[in-house]
């Protein structure tokens, strides 16, 4: 059968250019600078006696293993949709697709979100606190919420349909506000001493600088670090993490992308562990550890100790204590960015994924349609668009995102089955592998360098599912949750079926399809 009556067309239509730096600062974008804040915050209510610092150098190795491998297995088929294609020609499609089908999912849930956190993490406490209640509460209403929202999938979707350069100066553009409001954030806590800390916090917000670690430490919090505690706290950081290889979604628009996915995934990695560091540094020498472990442990617990009107994240404390509101502003509210970049980079994303499945006939071949003028694929990001707001709708209006509670073990499922993927690669497709570039086919302790590191990254995305299902994290296991969070992967494998039996009655069955990488 001819290669043309496998996919839609003979070429993907996309085109490569997204530069091998515009692709970190995506990858960077993806895993959230600012919600640094908040993850160190649960970390430490939920971990007592983590060490932030030491989980951001901990995570980074985990990430890194997972990462280079990821940047392998795009360097064999560099085309979007990234895992999904490697899983569905080296596994089966049915599992290559369900497992994929899950990330695109949590992908949507995230988009669902981004208003919310931004008005709930940003600009309500921002305004509460000096003084524009008022304005705080119409922000965060949710028929406002929801408003808001579909002004802003409306502005992601102008952006993306002009195609990856014009959504990569977005990319950047929200890369470098961030920035400077973290710059703002740590040169503003490196110039404290914990002593001014506790005088100003004190006085401003009523609650006793130490009155809160000796209550934390009388609950049960211990006095100083705790090794185990840091080696699960970890996870939040992992969490934070989480993203640091969407690159390869989007590889079918990466120039030099053999090259380009190692600097893209690697240094994204270590950008990110940079930030996560110096935020930590900033925090624990302005606070102390002490404190920001007692205050968020009361705060996570549920403490009527805890006082304060917003959760204890870091950028809200830091707002108590600087005299210059301009500066509270620039912290606060570049902070309210992250979320809008994030919601951004994973509209293009999912775009992407819905473009790769079509381009491969899963789903409808309307939806690979391509802007002539931009690249874009233009249907696709129109079914997005509306999706992201039905996803929205979901998140203010009803409970059924919060089951979606087990994103970092369904995650690791994930990356654990792509690993095997890549261990069997050489044995069970030695077509692909065999005309791979030279650095795939390295052995490495009579090993191919692609086999090695999938079984390590199979060892960490173990270690990951592991810490995410620990008691501070999971609570009790709640089975509700569990299935609905593992019945994603049965609605994709349900969903892959039927395209199946419709493509085998029109003749053309899927796993022909499936049988090749798709072309650029």
């Amino acid at each position: 059968m001819e290669n043309q009556e496998l996919f839609v067309r003979k070429a993907s239509g996309l085109v490569r250019n997204i530069s091998a730096w515009d692709a970190l600062i995506f990858n960077v974008i993806v895993m959230g600078p600012g919600a640094v804040y908040l993850y160190g915050m649960w970390a430490a209510g939920l971990f007592p006696g983590v060490d932030l610092t030491l989980t951001a150098w901990v995570a980074a190795p985990v990430c890194l293993v997972i990462g280079l491998f990821y940047a392998l297995f795009s360097v064999i088929m560099p085309r979007s949709g990234g895992d999904y294609v490697w899983a569905t020609r080296i596994l089966h499609p049915a599992i290559g697709f369900s497992m994929v089908f899950f990330i695109f999912i949590v992908l949507m849930a995230f988009v669902g979100m981004e208003i919310p956190w931004a008005i709930q993490w940003g600009l309500a406490p921002f305004l509460s606190y000096l003084g524009y209640g008022d304005i705080a509460n119409l922000l965060s209403d949710s028929n406002v919420m929801m408003l808001l929202g579909v002004v802003y999938y409306a502005v992601c979707a102008v952006i993306t349909i002009r195609g990856a350069r014009a959504f990569v100066k977005a990319v950047w553009a929200s890369f470098i506000l961030i920035i400077v409001g973290i710059v703002a954030y740590v040169i503003s806590l490196l110039s404290m001493r914990p002593e001014t800390f506790a005088t100003v916090f004190s006085q401003s917000t009523g609650m006793n600088y130490q009155d809160i670690i000796s209550k934390a430490i009388a609950n049960g919090h211990p006095s100083g670090f705790v090794f185990g505690a840091t080696m699960l706290g970890i996870i939040y950081t992992i969490l934070n993490f989480t993203g640091f290889n969407l690159s390869v979604y989007i590889a079918g628009e990466v120039k030099e992308v053999r090259k380009a996915q190692f600097i893209a995934i690697a240094g994204g990695i270590l950008v990110f562990t940079l930030i996560t560091w110096l935020i930590y540094a900033a925090t624990y020498n302005a606070m102390g550890p002490q404190f920001v472990g007692a205050i968020s442990y009361l705060a996570v617990m549920g403490s009527p100790d805890y006082t304060l009107p917003f959760a204890p994240a870091f950028h809200l404390l830091t707002m108590t204590v600087l005299e210059n509101n301009l500066v509270s502003a620039i912290i606060v509210l570049t902070w309210a960015i992250v979320p809008l970049a994030c919601g951004l980079t994973y509209m293009f994303t999912a775009v992407r994924l819905i473009f790769s499945w079509s381009f491969d006939r899963v789903l409808p071949q309307i939806f690979s349609k391509v802007d002539e003028r931009y690249n874009s694929p233009y249907v696709a990001l129109i079914f997005i668009t509306v999706l992201s707001i039905i996803f929205e709708a979901l998140w203010l209006f009803t409970p059924i995102l919060s089951y979606v509670a087990y994103v970092v073990t369904g995650w690791s499922l994930e990356i654990a089955m792509v690993s095997i993927a890549g261990i069997v690669l050489p044995y069970v497709r030695k077509d692909i592998f065999e005309t791979a570039p030279a650095m795939v086919k390295r052995k490495v302790l009579g090993l191919p360098l692609i086999t090695l590191l999938g079984i390590l990254s199979l060892i960490a995305s173990i270690y990951i599912a592991y810490a995410s299902l620990t008691p501070a994290i999971a609570g009790t296991l709640n089975e509700t949750y569990i299935i609905f969070t593992f019945g994603i992967f049965v609605i994709g494998f349900i969903v892959y079926l039927i395209s199946s039996v419709y493509h085998r009655v029109k003749g053309i069955p899927l796993e022909l399809t499936f049988k090749e990488i798709p072309p650029e």
